[in-house]
């Protein structure tokens, strides 16, 4: 290691897939969020396209599972952010390249 601090340092590969990752992962909840939202609203009210005892019940229970499955989705981006906290803004050239092969896999 003691060939690492004449290096040049450059950004952390890892930690700069991990930011996106994040990004992309904020939109993709933003839009579940949506999604879910729409699918539950069509059911179950009497101005939608299926209505009954049966449609109550199942917007009931999917209303319930919208708000388990935002709450578990929504985990992600703050355990995606815990990883990116614990890398290096900075790695030696020669780290930065073996994190780039092991990215391609």
């Amino acid at each position: 290691m003691g060939g690492d601090a004449t290096q040049p340092k450059v950004d952390n590969p890892y930690r700069a897939r991990l930011e996106t990752l994040k990004r992309n992962l904020q939109d993709e909840v933003k839009d579940l969020r949506n999604l879910l939202k729409s699918a539950s609203q069509d059911v179950g009210d009497q101005k939608r396209s299926w209505v009954g005892k049966t449609a109550e019940k199942w917007h009931g229970d999917i209303e319930g599972n919208r708000g388990r499955m935002l709450r578990e989705i929504e985990k992600l981006i703050p355990a995606v952010q815990k990883k990116i906290d614990a890398c290096p803004e900075k790695v030696p050239l020669s780290e930065a390249k073996l994190m780039q092969l092991d990215l391609r896999y």
